[in-house]
């Protein structure tokens, strides 16, 4: 598998749209002081800002602008601007064998799950499931995803999941120690690399997974089908991240999700599983009245997965 090199401060951000357009330019201006302010340069490619209905620009010039980022000597990591709808229609643009040529840090999340796929599979190369662009063009970005996501580019990429004093960081529902490669992405948009050429190998992996604005009854579906697709069964850990609007039996309108945090623990979940809330009291009751269905259903994907295969090795 290809990782790209550290980005310390110094380095140069390009920046591409392969989804849909930001909201604002303030949004992206205060993105892009955000970067600067902790020492690093910002390159927008040349499409970045274009637009086509609720696109990013035409599939072509996403595409290219992808290409061109990963083919620049001066850009060291590439980030997406946001997420919204689209990037699946830029892999069959791609030339992956140009890109396994120059391995750089790609950054994105929600949307952008579709071309962690496909880079993963057809480029061999490790990305990162972070924020984007927009994201650091709040008013106010989280502390602790600013703080974790530099440390990531600067090389820190193991070790103890850190603890956010705002949240409830980890809960375990199954506990266990894994080890494994680490993939997944939004959960519905993951749905959606199923039967594709890149569809994700989740056997002996650690599957992660994050939604915003889906009900419960939706995640469930969702889960359920790849429990009946075979997905799920030499699966080594699952990691549950925010599940943001998860409240109610109908969907709301998608917002921009957090960053997953990753954990040690054999099945975990991250803030919420399955509503968001940033009382801890709140959260407390939430995570009680939904954790019996979630452990019944991890208990019987790991009976089942170790009935069938060989023990995972630990760490």
């Amino acid at each position: 598998m290809l990782v790209g090199r550290p980005a310390p401060p110094g380095s140069t951000i390009g920046v591409v749209t392969p989804g849909s357009p930001p909201e604002s330019r303030a949004e992206v201006e205060r993105g892009i002081a955000w970067w600067e302010s902790e020492g690093y340069r910002v390159k927008l490619m040349p499409g970045a800002l274009e637009r086509e209905d609720w696109h990013g620009g035409s599939p072509e010039v996403r595409a290219a602008d992808l290409q061109a980022a990963f083919a620049d000597p001066e850009v060291e990591v590439v980030q997406t601007m946001r997420g919204g709808y689209g990037s699946a229609q830029t892999i069959p643009l791609l030339d992956f064998d140009a890109i396994r040529e120059t391995p750089k840090a790609f950054i994105g999340l929600s949307d952008i799950t579709a071309l962690h796929a496909a880079l993963l599979a057809r480029a061999g190369l490790a990305t990162f499931y972070g924020p984007s662009l927009t994201m650091f063009g709040q008013p106010s970005p989280p502390s602790f995803t600013s703080e974790r996501f530099l440390r990531v580019l600067g090389g820190e990429t193991t070790g103890p999941v850190p603890k956010d004093s705002e949240r409830l960081t980890v809960v375990s529902i199954a506990g266990g120690k894994a080890s494994g490669r680490l993939v997944g992405g939004c959960l519905l948009d993951f749905i959606y690399t199923i039967g594709t050429p890149w569809e994700p190998d989740l056997d002996g992996a650690i599957f992660f997974f994050e939604d915003s604005g889906s009900a419960p009854i939706q995640i469930d579906r969702a889960l359920l089908h790849l429990d009946q697709v075979g997905k799920l069964e030499q699966v080594r850990g699952v990691v549950v991240g925010e599940l943001t609007g998860a409240s109610g039996t109908t969907s709301r309108r998608r917002r921009t999700p957090r960053p997953w945090r990753k954990s040690s623990q054999g099945v975990s979940a991250g803030s919420t599983c399955p509503c968001s809330t940033t009382s801890r009291s709140a959260m407390v009751r939430r995570l009680r009245r939904c954790r019996s269905a979630c452990r019944q259903r991890w208990t019987r994907i790991r009976r089942r997965s170790r009935s069938t295969s060989p023990p995972s090795p630990t760490k």
